[in-house]
């Protein structure tokens, strides 16, 4: 893969496609959090946020992307339960987790395996963030996540290596295939 420079163009199909993703994590969440309960839809939405995280980067594929990608997200979700307890904090988390996605990314030569490895580190790194940041806050929900998250890390990256996978198979199957994509990337 190429790494290409920012422009405003790549800057705003960050942004939207961030927005997309929140919109998705958002609607996705709370429809199952209405049907199966209060802390049932992280591992759906995991999956479909981390799928579009990778296709905003495999589109973009310029050096920050997922930490401007995953950090807009959680600016978007700072009033919601998504990332974390709301609140402003979360964004720290969000661009923490970004970090990591772009360091695996870029320090692994952005290999076929570069995403789905990304994902599964920065995932599990995000849970770990979050329980640390509920610890900060003294939220009531922390010890029913110290009490899950042995079995919680791992399960999130597995979660993030299975929508890394998809999002890799739609880029490579249809989306990279598309002329105004191959337009965007010629520019």
């Amino acid at each position: 893969m190429t790494t290409r420079r920012w422009t405003l163009k790549r800057f705003f199909l960050t942004g939207a496609l961030s927005a997309a993703t929140f919109a998705a994590a958002f609607v996705l969440g709370n429809a199952i959090t209405l049907t199966l309960g209060p802390g049932t839809s992280g591992l759906v939405t995991i999956i479909v946020t981390t799928v579009l995280i990778v296709v905003c980067a495999r589109l973009v594929e310029t050096v920050g992307v997922l930490t401007v990608a995953v950090g807009l997200f959680t600016v978007f979700a700072i009033p919601t339960n998504l990332f974390g307890p709301p609140g402003p904090q979360k964004v720290l988390i969000g661009v923490l987790t970004g970090l990591s996605y772009d360091l695996v990314w870029n320090l692994s030569g952005r290999r076929k395996w570069s995403l789905p490895a990304a994902a599964a580190i920065s995932t599990a790194l995000s849970i770990v963030l979050i329980f640390g940041l509920m610890v900060l806050l003294d939220h009531p929900r922390k010890d029913y996540l110290r009490s899950i998250l042995a079995f919680t890390v791992p399960l999130y990256a597995v979660l993030g290596v299975v929508g890394a996978v998809i999002g890799n198979r739609i880029y490579d199957k249809s989306l990279g295939r598309l002329a105004v994509v191959q337009q965007l990337q010629a520019d």
